[in-house]
């Protein structure tokens, strides 16, 4: 029988506050994520606003930068939630050197755009249909994916379509060669030799080399990336002049039709950081849109203490605390996003001189050790965080790889042997690409020493096709 009784029970748990959830999530945020963050806290707490001070929160020469904070203004390890901040802190009035006309506005570089669904949906309505075909060219379009491929096999949608009676496989044939004609060229193919069928069918019969270009991919597709001349003489029963017409012909072709109408969406970068050459030192600053100026509102702080509604001094006292919580975790943010990236750069200095191929073997595990911070901490201040650096924008993640041996025992980074194959690539003869053996040679010559297979592996990551591949025989005259 079992009989219910109240024991006391002494332990430790970690809990994470409101304001401790807070701090890590401003870590995390990119700077197109930290602006609307900016945005949306400004709009919601009107005791927060855009303003200026004489203060500086954050050093910007990488040589002189501390990497520990023994002033006042640090933040403890650990905050003390119930603690007053007007009695523990000074909070600093701004943060950064941006002004109210660098808030970036997200909505102005993503314009309206058609999509391919509608553009499809608006051609199909001007055509005569009866519902049941009309219901069916839709279901069509729907199956159609933003590179204007059709994704589910006619048979597999028979199965999808509910119709009065079933519908078959006649008709789905019919409507989707309809679907075929229209804008853009190429659109509803099932692959890629079908797309390029459709656009050469709508080419002009005057084109040159038409016929050939057809005969080319319905009966010798896997052809077309041969690149020896006498063979595709010999198979398509012609000339090399008019194979390179037909080539020529075939180059022009959308193998993504879709994007005409419906183009991928840019991905905005904004760099959180700029590294740039002051004299003999290099020198690290927060880009504006990562350090915005902010304040509690001076007239609100003014008359906490003259309200006589309770309700008055909660409202004021809550958002308070809530814009210096705020204030103080973005300055949280913009600390540790600065040490960690000074300490990145002092170790890559080579890199931003030489470019990758001088890049040195680093782990979060260092640079957490160097700043007495987990790993943890780190992978989220350098995840989707960018850096402006004279040999080009970078996210912080790309300076950390793994080190391979190299013959002075010293080790170099894998993005640096990378950066080693895709130079020696670049610089060999078209005509005579170079094999991964040999390839695996000359960086032995240069003091590297990695095995083939190695080789191959980064290749294949540098997405560069093997030497068998890379025969550029057929070129353009």
């Amino acid at each position: 029988m079992l009989r219910q009784s109240l024991h006391v029970r002494l332990g430790q748990a970690l809990k994470m506050t409101p304001q401790l959830q807070q701090a890590i999530r401003m870590l995390q945020l990119s700077a197109l994520e930290l602006q609307q963050e900016v945005q949306d806290i400004l709009e919601n707490n009107p005791l927060l606003e855009e303003g200026e001070d004489d203060e500086t929160t954050v050093p910007t020469e990488t040589s002189e930068l501390p990497v520990t904070d023994d002033d006042e203004s640090s933040i403890p390890a650990e905050l003390d939630t119930d603690s007053s901040w007007e009695d523990t802190y000074d909070i600093p009035s701004m943060l950064g050197n941006s002004s109210s006309t660098d808030i970036f506005d997200s909505q102005e570089i993503h314009p309206s755009i058609t999509s391919l669904h509608d553009h499809l949906t608006w051609q199909l309505n001007t055509l005569p249909l009866s519902e049941r075909d009309h219901g069916i060219s839709i279901a069509l379009i729907d199956a159609i994916n933003s590179e204007g491929y059709l994704e589910i096999p006619l048979q597999d949608l028979l199965n999808t379509i509910q119709l009065d009676p079933p519908v078959e496989l006649e008709e789905l044939t019919t409507q989707i060669h309809q679907i075929q004609q229209f804008d853009p060229p190429g659109v509803g193919a099932k692959d890629l030799r079908e797309c390029l069928l459709i656009q050469l069918h709508q080419v002009t019969e005057e084109t040159p080399a038409k016929e050939l270009a057809l005969n080319w991919v319905t009966n010798h597709f896997h052809l077309l990336s041969e690149q020896n001349r006498e063979l595709l003489c010999k198979r398509l029963l012609t000339n090399t002049e008019t194979v390179l017409q037909a080539l020529a012909l075939i180059r022009t072709l959308n193998p993504h039709p879709g994007e005409k109408i419906e183009p991928p969406s840019a991905e905005y970068v904004i760099p959180d950081l700029i590294v740039q050459k002051d004299g003999e030192h290099w020198s690290i600053e927060l880009t504006p849109e990562t350090s915005p100026k902010l304040r509690i509102s001076p007239f609100y702080h003014s008359i906490k203490g003259k309200s006589r509604s309770g309700s008055d001094k909660e409202y004021i006292s809550r958002n308070i605390q809530e814009a210096r919580w705020f204030l103080k975790s973005l300055q949280n943010r913009n600390e540790t996003l600065f040490k960690v990236a000074s300490h990145i750069f002092q170790v890559q200095s080579e890199f931003l001189e030489a470019g990758a191929e001088k890049m040195r073997a680093l782990t979060l595990r260092t640079i957490a050790d160097a700043i007495e911070m987990h790993e943890s901490t780190v992978s989220r201040v350098t995840t989707n965080k960018y850096v402006q650096t004279p040999q080009g924008v970078f996210e912080l993640k790309y300076f950390f790889s793994s080190q391979l041996n190299t013959a002075d025992g010293d080790g170099t980074s894998a993005t640096a042997v990378r950066a080693m194959i895709r130079k020696i690539v670049d610089n060999e003869d078209p005509v005579k690409p170079i094999s991964d053996h040999r390839i695996t040679l000359e960086l032995a010559e240069k003091g590297v020493k990695v095995a083939r297979r190695t080789v191959a592996k980064y290749r294949d990551i540098l997405s560069i096709p093997p030497s068998n591949e890379r025969k550029r025989l057929l070129q353009q005259e």
